[in-house]
């Protein structure tokens, strides 16, 4: 890796990420200029659902199978291999190099064995996440072919460099959007598929709204889909739920159930796809605004209607900080009202419902 390439390629990250692209175009820009400084024969970056570090809007380079219900359910249902996205938000240093976490035997990794070899073609694994502050945002893999070499330590740290602007560009993407309202005459938005995982049925408005994302119904499932459902085909109890944005900007909710015959066995499993509602996505908006925990509190009071004096109370801050936040709010969201900060979020979620 050459260091001149490298620094072309941060510089170009940073510029990136305050360029106020919207999400797609976004990853689509930063894979290139990150396979600038580290090579690689395919490539794919990922938002991810902050609460859960759960995949829910991915963009590929190269990378024709995404490895479906059986990525995610190496990833994030049996809980137990190397470098897991989670574990390795929780990490000081949040890049791994499979070759590495395997002592250089890459088949003790269930996700090598399952997938990266038989599903996505592929040797070697560069992997980490995207974050800021504490708060993880996205994921991203690089891959290498056999006839490719391994990746090595320079690399990896480079990309560790890159956690926070790539984290910047993610959560700017998030925020940048503003969609068209998505009600449609087309109903409930609804997929069935059977107990081995295959689409039996699906209504007009879940193909339509499924159109939007990366993947499809068939062998390269959507990846908020393929998130819900493997879950449940592999035996979590729980019922999956998971917030994800389209490429127009409109949050959607996906979440699984089963469907039980009368001697209570599994037959079928449902995914619904459901607009997702304003207390849902706010949270995750102002987040990806850049507000501190504190700056949120004060919004979600004023957003209760709290004068300057109740909020402080509230919070045990004086009125004088309270000002000081929300001066801190309107920069970050760049509006220079009170009424203007509701308005802002909710016209980022839908561009009229404020109307």
């Amino acid at each position: 890796m050459r260091g001149y390439r490298a620094e072309s390629a941060r510089a170009g990250l940073e510029s990136l990420a305050r360029a106020g692209l919207v999400l797609d175009e976004y990853m689509d820009e930063a894979l290139t200029l990150v396979r600038r400084a580290v090579p690689a024969d395919a490539v794919c970056i990922a938002t991810v659902d902050p609460g859960s570090v759960t995949l829910n809007v991915s963009h590929r380079h190269d990378l024709e199978n995404s490895g479906g219900s059986d990525f995610f359910y190496y990833e994030y249902a049996t809980g137990e291999d190397y470098s897991l996205f989670a574990d390795l938000a929780r990490r000081p240093f949040g890049v791994a190099i499979l070759d590495d976490e395997t002592e250089g035997d890459v088949r003790r990794s269930d996700r090598y064995r399952n997938v990266v070899q038989p599903l996505l073609g592929m040797q070697h694994e560069l992997r980490g996440v995207a974050r800021r502050q504490g708060v993880t945002w996205g994921a991203f893999a690089l891959y290498r072919g056999a006839d490719s070499p391994g990746f090595n330590a320079a690399e990896a740290e480079f990309v560790h460099l890159l956690e926070g602007t790539l984290a910047d560009g993610l959560r700017a993407g998030l925020a940048t959007a503003t969609a068209e309202l998505a009600r449609t005459d087309l109903g409930p938005a609804i997929l069935v598929f059977d107990a081995s995982g295959t689409l039996q049925y699906a209504t007009d408005a879940a193909r339509h709204r499924v159109a939007g994302f990366d993947g499809d119904l068939g062998s390269n499932l959507t990846t908020p889909v393929a998130a819900v459902l493997s879950q449940l085909l592999r035996g979590v109890e729980h019922v999956p739920r998971l917030r994800a944005q389209h490429r127009d900007g409109t949050w959607y909710v996906f979440q699984a159930a089963r469907f039980r015959d009368g001697d209570g066995t599994v037959a079928q499993y449902a995914v619904t796809i459901e607009e997702a509602t304003a207390p849902e996505i706010v949270p995750v908006l102002m987040s990806a605004y850049g507000l501190t925990l504190r700056e949120t509190h004060v919004v979600r009071a004023l957003m209760r209607g709290s004068s300057t004096q109740a909020i402080a109370q509230a919070l045990h801050l004086s009125p004088y900080t309270v000002q000081d936040h929300f001066k801190s709010i309107f920069l970050k969201l760049g509006v220079s009202s009170r009424r203007e900060i509701g308005a802002k979020l909710f016209h980022t979620l839908y561009d009229d419902v404020a109307d």
